[in-house]
């Protein structure tokens, strides 16, 4: 080969080389054997950046590991379970990671609350230091103020967001009005277990 021809090799590569580090490396995360999309969803988040960020993923590991799209979407469902944000999941719909994602949100304020789904119309709720277990009629008359969690039921089974809007607790408000937009949204998923109205 030319040493001309080899000299204008070099310079291509040498471009694209620096074309890749200059304008394509800053806007990626990399992946390696010590970086996952867990890793990169702290940083993202410890920056105040978008989760939208999540899908600049490059995986330039040549050993075998999970896809740059499966780490993607660790990432973003990383970045919801930590700010607690259940809107980031729909950046996962439609799909059942998406809203496994929303439920692992769901479930820690169902754990502090000790409120719960009952039956065809309730509540159940434990309360008190001793647990009481208290069952609310959320469509029935109560002497005392329904549970958030009353709300977010009657929110659902109306389908109607405006109905969220009474739920104090902000992140469950949050988590009601996903639910429900994604039930409007994404038909096929209606029939999933995400979706079971009536809970023993």
């Amino acid at each position: 080969m030319r040493p001309l021809k080899l000299i204008a090799i070099a310079i291509i590569f040498c471009l694209l080389a620096a074309t890749f580090l200059v304008y394509v490396y800053p806007r990626y995360y990399i992946l390696n054997g010590s970086r996952n999309g867990t890793d990169i969803a702290e940083e993202i988040i410890a920056n105040k950046r978008s989760p939208i960020e999540c899908s600049h993923v490059l995986d330039l590991d040549p050993f075998p590991s999970p896809s740059a799209d499966e780490q993607s979407r660790l990432c973003v469902y990383i970045y919801a379970k930590l700010t607690q944000d259940p809107s980031i999941c729909e950046l996962l719909m439609p799909s059942d990671y998406g809203m496994s994602c929303i439920g692992q949100i769901w479930g820690k304020l169902i754990d502090e609350s000790n409120c719960h789904w009952y039956k065809d119309n309730a509540v159940r709720c434990f309360e008190g230091i001793a647990l009481t277990p208290h069952i609310y009629d959320c469509w029935g008359k109560n002497s005392v103020p329904l549970p958030d969690e009353c709300k977010h039921r009657v929110a659902f089974r109306e389908k109607k967001e405006d109905l969220c809007d009474g739920i104090a607790q902000p992140i469950l408000r949050s988590v009601c009005k996903v639910r429900i937009g994604i039930w409007e949204k994404y038909p096929a998923l209606r029939s999933t277990i995400y979706f079971k109205d009536n809970i023993e």
